[in-house]
């Protein structure tokens, strides 16, 4: 999935954009997500009052909100009708699931009431749940209340990261090796892949029992049954023995614990594998997790660095790094 960030608007809109006004903006841009307008419009042209009830937008602000979509190009107006811009048609529709729509403008709604007490957190060292007087989110606690929102979030992240599974799986050659263990592998996004590039292997996705109810669907779905098992368990506790590779992608692995077991659990020759969006050693990059650190309660931000001297410091040999996609580096050790 490719981001819509700030550089692909037009230029005439970029000139228009200041940073006073970007939060205004973006924030329509998230409120038009979060109603499916772009969905919702999808190959339509509609009034402002059809739009307006199909969203349930009273009264004259509809007008005003629809405005500031074309503006922005994302919408387009022609006569007294509506319709999705080829940006909009791109980036919130073909580029995007079904998941991400109803889920991530969700997260930036968070974002946003986290950012609107951005100087208290700051000066007071209270998370902005507290300074909010709201519970604060715990994405396990949520799949248990809610099925529905743990079948969308795991599809959301399956979706989203399909174009790092595809880098995983060509910048990762697993010709000497068998069998994988996904530590923490969510969806089973990352496992698909290299089960399809790499025709010998076998993997297991291991998960906790609500995300794994929802892997299993997607590995039956996908055809790949049989070469892709799945296991309840946590990774920061335990790592079961019987795999040649064992692989964290975008798992959290702490203080490194995590990898002592896995460097336990592995065989003599045996793979650890690492793929996530490590920060920069100067912490500048991804922006994005520089800003999802600042509304955190705790600094936790790992640098690619910093990873490839804990796998040493547990006794990998040939630690190697590069980055693969984007912000995303693979990293790499044997035992």
């Amino acid at each position: 999935m490719t981001d819509f960030t700030l550089d692909k608007l037009p230029k005439k809109v970029l000139a228009k954009i200041d940073l006073q006004r970007a939060f205004a903006i973006s924030r329509c841009v998230v409120a038009a997500e979060k109603l499916q307008v772009f969905r919702k419009l999808h190959g339509k042209k509609l009034s402002a009052m059809a739009i307006g009830r199909m969203i349930g937008i009273r009264g004259w602000r509809i007008e005003a909100f629809l405005a500031a979509l074309v503006s922005i190009g994302l919408l387009k107006k022609t006569g007294k009708t509506y319709s999705n811009s080829a940006l909009a048609d791109k980036y919130y529709v073909r580029k995007r699931s079904i998941y991400w729509t109803k889920l991530f403008s969700e997260e930036c709604r968070k974002d946003y009431r986290a950012f609107s007490v951005l100087e208290d957190m700051l000066t007071t060292e209270r998370s902005y749940a507290s300074i909010l007087g709201i519970k604060s989110g715990n994405y396990i606690k949520e799949m248990e209340k809610n099925p529905q929102w743990a079948h969308d979030f795991t599809h959301m992240l399956y979706y989203y990261h399909l174009p790092h599974a595809k880098a995983l799986a060509d910048n990762l050659d697993l010709s000497d090796y068998s069998s994988v263990l996904d530590a923490g592998g969510g969806s089973g996004v990352m496992s698909i892949a290299l089960a399809r590039k790499f025709k010998h292997i076998k993997a297991c996705v291991m998960d906790i029992e609500l995300v794994v109810k929802v892997t299993k669907k997607i590995i039956r779905r996908e055809k790949l049954t049989g070469r892709i098992d799945t296991l309840i368990g946590d990774h920061d506790k335990h790592i079961p023995d019987g795999y040649d590779v064992i692989m964290y992608c975008d798992a959290e692995i702490g203080d490194g614990r995590t990898l002592k077991l896995a460097y336990e659990s592995l065989p003599e020759g045996g793979l650890v594998v690492l793929c996530e969006d490590y920060s920069s050693d100067d912490l500048t990059t991804p922006l994005y997790r520089l800003m999802w650190q600042l509304r955190s309660n705790s600094f936790w931000l790992k640098k690619k660095s910093q990873m490839v001297t804990m796998l040493r410091d547990y006794g990998f040999k040939a630690v190697k790094g590069r980055r693969i996609y984007g912000d995303t580096w693979l990293i790499t050790g044997c035992k």
